[in-house]
């Protein structure tokens, strides 16, 4: 599997700066007002019940908490009635949405060329979530990643993202552009018609992870009144706000992490690599942060594990798969030390606390710790 890590060579070994804060720009959903209100809601008392002034999404450039607007993103839903909020909001974005990064889109010399931009840059507007683009056997899968499990409305947020790089992929290569598949983590929802007729009828539901899946011959293919020289210039734009931003080695080794697990490439050697630099380097580095990669691996992994249990109805055999266990009872013992419970039972306490409409009585902040200090004493046996 080839993994698109032009952007990762010692040239640009910082190049995955991005804020602590995650905050994320509103330009793909500066409609939302609009739309809760086309949907029979008045959106001013609606946003003000969490401290946020709609008149903001007016502006594409605002920038606010990504948590804040997943739960404002989740209020909508809940307020409205409409399970497919996320694809309403898609279709109603732009490409330019993006700000710098979807201008880059739309003036690279090839898709390949702006997708590569897309999965390099996405952090100028989104910091709660990555892009990812992997190339296997003559076909792609581009995909989008929430790296916060605590985010609300996960469901809409990727039917959200999903939908964008669906508009994407039409307007670079045209409308006889079709995918092999789309896959969605989240469950079949009651209606799937939405689904069917913002994707073709090509989705696949209880997925591993979200992605578009095509022919890899289309990242060739030229794009329709790109500029060359303007995609230079607005390339150099973009390093220069990526190097204005705050990072450290750990948020890097951690969203390298979160984008490892799509290609299968998690060992300390091929991530030190892509840091650009040896695997000794990078564990003096985490050494002097107090953390080591495996602490860093399995945190990231017990992550991953409550989004797919949450947002997913894959077996607990598939997740243990997917998160690179060899057997799965190795990830449920893990799964157990880190939040106590067994993933069946975790999932089952989810479920029901989402019928309830509260969140599970399992602080994501609060194991965060624990975790941290129960992996301290990790046998790597497990792994």
């Amino acid at each position: 599997m080839v993994k698109t890590d032009l952007f990762y060579s010692s040239t640009h070994s910082t190049a995955l700066h991005h804020l602590p804060s995650t905050f994320v720009r509103v330009g793909p959903v500066t409609c939302l007002p609009g739309l809760v209100r086309d949907l029979g809601c008045d959106p001013e008392p609606l946003f003000a019940s969490l401290g946020v002034d709609y008149t903001r999404f007016a502006d594409p450039d605002y920038e606010m908490p990504f948590i804040l607007s997943s739960r404002l993103v989740s209020r909508c839903t809940a307020a409205t009635g409409c399970d497919h909020l996320g694809l309403l909001l898609g279709e109603r974005a732009s490409i330019s949405s993006l700000g710098i990064v979807g201008f880059m889109l739309q003036c690279a010399p090839t898709v390949g060329v702006a997708l590569q931009a897309l999965v390099r840059f996405l952090d100028l507007h989104d910091r709660g979530g990555i892009a990812t683009m992997d190339i296997d056997a003559g076909v792609v899968q581009l995909g989008y990643d929430i790296i916060l499990p605590e985010a609300s409305a996960q469901e809409q947020i990727y039917d959200l993202a999903m939908t964008y790089l669906w508009k994407v992929m039409r307007g670079l290569c045209g409308e006889q552009w079709l995918p092999i598949t789309v896959m969605l983590m989240r469950r079949t929802p009651p209606n799937i018609e939405p689904y069917h007729s913002a994707f073709s009828s090509r989705e696949r539901f209880n997925q591993g992870h979200n992605a578009m899946v095509f022919r890899a011959h289309w990242l060739d293919q030229p794009i329709a009144g790109s500029d060359p020289l303007l995609y230079r210039y607005l390339e150099k734009q973009a390093l220069e706000a990526q190097t204005r931003q705050l990072t450290t080695i750990v948020d890097d080794l951690r969203l390298l992490l979160h984008r490892s697990f799509a290609s299968g490439h998690c060992s300390a050697t091929v991530v030190a690599r892509q840091l650009g630099m040896h695997e000794r380097t990078l564990n003096r580095y985490l050494s002097t942060a107090k953390t080591t990669f495996r602490r860093e691996l399995d945190s990231v992994r017990y992550e991953m594990a409550r989004e797919l249990l949450a947002s997913s109805a894959m077996q607990i055999s598939q997740i243990a798969d997917a998160l690179d266990y060899a057997e799965t009872s190795s990830f449920c013992r893990a799964y157990r030390r880190w939040s106590g419970v067994s993933p069946n039972d975790w999932r089952s306490a989810y479920l029901q606390s989402r019928e309830h409409n509260r969140k599970p009585d399992l602080d994501f902040k609060q194991h965060s710790r624990q975790i941290r200090d129960a992996l301290s004493a990790h046998d790597p046996s497990e792994s």
